[in-house]
């Protein structure tokens, strides 16, 4: 905690949503939230100060934080320039990073009193992602990144989330949300996430969810290509069960608590 405030983490497996996630979350007057704003930091040289969160270091861009700066992605300005505007009122900094799932045992052991949101999703659709990604010309993704080493991703990433989730204490710290159901009851999903995160209610972090629910909703369901099939069948579904399970039992818990702070 620096002056009141509280540290939050959002992770999941890359396309998991993590960036939508994100988006919601910086509706709130009262969360700051990067995008991907100290990966390098996280992920290649295991650095998780808190010091990333202070005001003065989290608005001095390095090129051995992220590639995405505003300077050489410029449109993720909007976006820090919002956060700028909100930062001495908010009540919760932090930032996103997908595949955080092989440090993040180190990482909340290097932090416990950080805050962590893991987002579930489905590996058929994270699947297609990578896919679509990898078969764009243009696209920054690497073209080896497709469907395949999706599924390796998925699979490990989700191994290593389950054995850390099977400790009850930890899961005071780390809310699992799934994807593929938070969007079915907005009104849950809002109580849920203000109750983990501590935070009121506010009418823009609503429109936003509301907003994501109906683009959602208005998706067309995809099937797996035939080339992928066997590949996908491959794949233990055990552990996203079991998380799933957890996610479903927390979303409850802390829309419950949420709900009992509202009634005072």
């Amino acid at each position: 905690m620096t002056d009141g405030k509280s540290f939050l983490i959002v992770t999941g497996v890359a396309r998991s949503g993590t960036t939508a996630l994100a988006e919601l979350l910086n509706a709130h007057p009262r969360i700051c939230l990067g995008i991907e704003r100290f990966k390098f930091r996280y992920l290649l040289e295991h650095d998780y100060s808190p010091e990333f969160f202070t005001r003065e270091r989290f608005f001095d861009f390095r090129k051995e934080d992220t590639n995405l700066r505003p300077e050489v992605r410029p449109a993720w300005q909007p976006t820090y320039d919002a956060i700028a505007a909100k930062w001495d009122e908010a009540e919760v900094i932090g930032d996103k990073v997908p595949d955080l799932m092989p440090v993040l045992a180190e990482f909340m052991a290097a932090n416990p009193d950080y805050k962590y949101i893991c987002i579930l999703r489905n590996l058929k659709d994270v699947g297609l992602s990578w896919q679509a990604r990898a078969d764009r010309p243009r696209d920054s993704w690497p073209q080896g990144k497709g469907f395949g080493p999706a599924c390796e991703s998925w699979a490990e990433q989700h191994e290593i989330l389950h054995g850390m989730v099977r400790d009850r204490a930890l899961r005071e710290r780390l809310f699992l949300l799934d994807y593929d159901q938070m969007y079915a009851d907005p009104a849950l999903t809002e109580a849920a996430l203000l109750g983990f995160l501590g935070v009121a209610r506010d009418p823009a972090f609503r429109a936003m969810l509301d907003g994501h629910a109906e683009f959602v909703r208005t998706k067309k369901a995809r099937k797996v290509p035939e080339q992928f099939a066997e590949l996908y069948r491959a794949v233990d579904m055990g552990p996203i069960r079991g998380m799933r399970k957890i996610a479903r039992e927390q979303m409850s818990l802390w829309a419950d608590r949420f709900y009992k702070t509202e009634g005072g």
